[in-house]
């Protein structure tokens, strides 16, 4: 009879330890929290915009592709990853990386351009929605693809490409130089961002970075240091970061062909030799 119990309490200890729960309600709705936050402070953006309080409004495009790059992490680190949320999530991109942007700049001096400065906004806003589609495509056969190819994105992701297509302007708050505000340059930078969302080139993405209990102080260290920084001169820090970036665009690319090369040896290798 003790030993029936023993076993009975042995089952209830293993009940309680490895059968899955039902996540708190808080917890399965803090992935899309945070996209509608992104949204939210996006969509605000076009408001300073308007009031032309364009620092405020470009630091609103910058909040919210943080708030972009959390949300995601934040939904497979919970075990809440669903369909709803990456149709969310890439409606909210394209408002807040596509659209956004664009007004800011067209308000700011692309007007002057007329016709053809809201040529070059409609087309940024274009690349952005066709980045968009071909990311939720490229999700479905996601399996297909190995794992080393899961680190690198086709193209530059949409909060890079708003980000740098607001370069002009973040140069122009550092330096107070109004050759930054041109609006042939800021049309340049526009369609060069535009150009890159859409492209093939290959670009790290951000699961190269992995974050273990053994990296976990450097994790802490490097966040501590960028929130530093912004707070001491955001614009100094978010110019070197983007041209940091800018760099890495063709090295990305550099590696990707490399990593690729040694891929297709190897499988050669390993493929039976036929006699």
């Amino acid at each position: 009879m003790k030993r029936n119990t023993e076993n009975f309490e042995s089952n209830e200890i293993e009940e309680e330890f490895f059968t899955p729960k039902r996540s708190p309600v808080f917890v399965r709705f803090l992935p899309g929290m945070i996209t509608i936050s992104a949204f939210c402070v996006g969509l605000t953006s076009i408001r300073f915009a308007l009031f032309h309080k364009w620092e405020l409004a470009v630091l609103c495009i910058f909040v919210s592709a943080l708030l972009d790059a959390a949300d995601g992490r934040v939904a497979r680190m919970f075990g809440q990853s669903s369909q709803f949320g990456a149709q969310l999530d890439s409606l909210s991109d394209l408002v807040c990386f596509g659209v956004a942007p664009a007004i800011i700049l067209f308000l700011k001096s692309i007007y002057l351009l007329e016709s053809t400065g809201w040529g070059a906004c409609m087309f940024f806003t274009v690349c952005c929605a066709l980045r968009l589609a071909r990311f939720n495509s490229e999700m479905l056969s996601a399996d297909d693809k190995q794992d080393w190819e899961k680190k690198y994105f086709k193209g530059v992701p949409a909060p890079a490409g708003a980000i740098l297509a607001l370069f002009p302007m973040i140069l122009f708050f550092q330096t107070e130089n109004y050759m930054f505000l041109a609006p042939k340059f800021m049309s340049f930078c526009l369609l060069a961002a535009g150009t890159l969302m859409i492209s093939s080139v290959r670009t790290f993405s951000s699961k190269m970075i992995e974050i273990n209990s053994g990296s976990m102080q450097v994790a802490l260290l490097a966040t501590s240091l960028f929130v530093i920084l912004v707070i001491t001169d955001v614009w100094m820090t978010l110019s070197v970061l983007i041209t940091i970036y800018l760099i890495c665009i063709p090295y990305g690319a550099y590696v990707y062909s490399q990593v690729k090369k040694a891929k297709m040896n190897e499988m050669l290798l390993e493929a039976p030799q036929v006699k």
